[in-house]
């Protein structure tokens, strides 16, 4: 069994918050730190709450968190970006400034849900593996070509790691207490949090299908993955219904009587949440848009949007900023 090490230097992270961050993201960064250090008596653990001007910053629950200003001669270790709901559009030339010579200074730094977008905004990720939120993944992927973005719990990559938000910031701080400290002393560390799971960096995030969609048919599971891969170009149903060993008029029976609705109602629907998605978190256009999300013309995508959402694509778009 691994013991506890000794004579530990006390490791001091800088937690960098933006307006409306998410208090799940930040109570998973620092509260494994906190029982850390109630199990050891040397506190081995410092972190410092930040931000770019200093003072009270409020979550996006409207809890207040005070902080200090971002400062060259503080001591860190390691440097996290607790994101939030508005990092996709957040930007500030100081802070991507202070990362940068964070990293020149070879610190290690990290991100927590859409905190990965002010990683990307300061050139941080390019040439590298990292993560997001899954709802913001599409929207990190259009607006960081340069980096090639996974679905992960969370990524480590080099002296960088991303985290996708919520319960992940555990899962990754709990490794870094893992490396200081052993095994076993994580292990007790996370069971004082009711915190069980064990997972792994490349686990996926969302919830698995079967959960999703409240079916465990493994051929309705098969082609809905299908779908969900192949967004843009999207497959042809007779292709999906022979990848999954079925007949086309099969997997038209199994998703009428298991989802109500038929695999191409499914698909468009699939395609046009996505779509949904990058208008309301990106800059792209409509035909961008449009042809990322398997539309062959922007008029065609508009009438089946509007169809759908009974708004045009156009009209969507930022509505999401807009209600905060």
């Amino acid at each position: 069994m691994d013991a506890p090490a000794d004579n530990l230097d006390p490791l001091h992270v800088g937690v960098i918050l933006v307006p409306d961050f998410s208090l799940m993201s930040f109570s998973s960064l620092t509260e494994p730190l906190r029982g850390a250090n109630r199990m050891d008596r040397d506190e081995p653990y410092r972190w410092t709450n930040l931000s770019v001007d200093g003072g009270v910053i409020q979550s996006s629950t409207g809890l207040a968190v005070p902080t200090q200003p971002l400062d060259d001669s503080a001591e860190f270790d390691i440097v996290v970006v607790c994101g939030g709901h508005s990092d996709e559009t957040f930007g500030d030339r100081r802070l991507s400034e202070y990362l940068r010579r964070m990293d020149r200074r070879r610190i290690r730094l990290g991100s927590v849900s859409t905190g990965s977008f002010v990683l990307a905004d300061a050139g941080l990720l390019d040439g590298r593996r990292c993560t997001t939120h899954w709802g913001y993944i599409d929207t990190l992927r259009a607006s960081c070509s340069r980096a090639e973005v996974c679905d992960e719990i969370y990524v480590v990559d080099g002296r960088i790691f991303t985290c996708a938000g919520g319960l992940a910031a555990m899962d990754a701080m709990l490794d870094i207490i893992r490396e200081r400290h052993g095994n076993e002393f994580s292990s007790m560390v996370a069971e004082n949090f009711i915190y069980g799971s064990d997972r792994s960096p490349d686990d996926h995030q969302r919830v698995a299908l079967r959960h999703r969609l409240g079916i465990a048919h493994p051929i309705l599971i098969s082609a809905v993955s299908l779908m969900e891969e192949f967004i843009e170009p999207p497959l042809r149903l007779p292709e999906i219904a022979s990848r999954s060993g079925v007949s086309p008029r099969q997997l038209e029976r199994l998703f009428k009587r298991h989802l109500g609705c038929s695999p191409a109602q499914h698909y468009v629907r699939l395609r046009h949440d996505k779509a949904r998605r990058l208008l309301r978190r990106t800059s792209m256009s409509v035909l961008e848009i449009a042809i990322r999300c398997g539309f062959n013309s922007a008029s065609h995508f508009s009438r089946s949007y509007r169809q759908r959402f009974d708004i045009l694509p156009s009209a969507d778009r930022g509505r999401e900023s807009a209600r905060g």
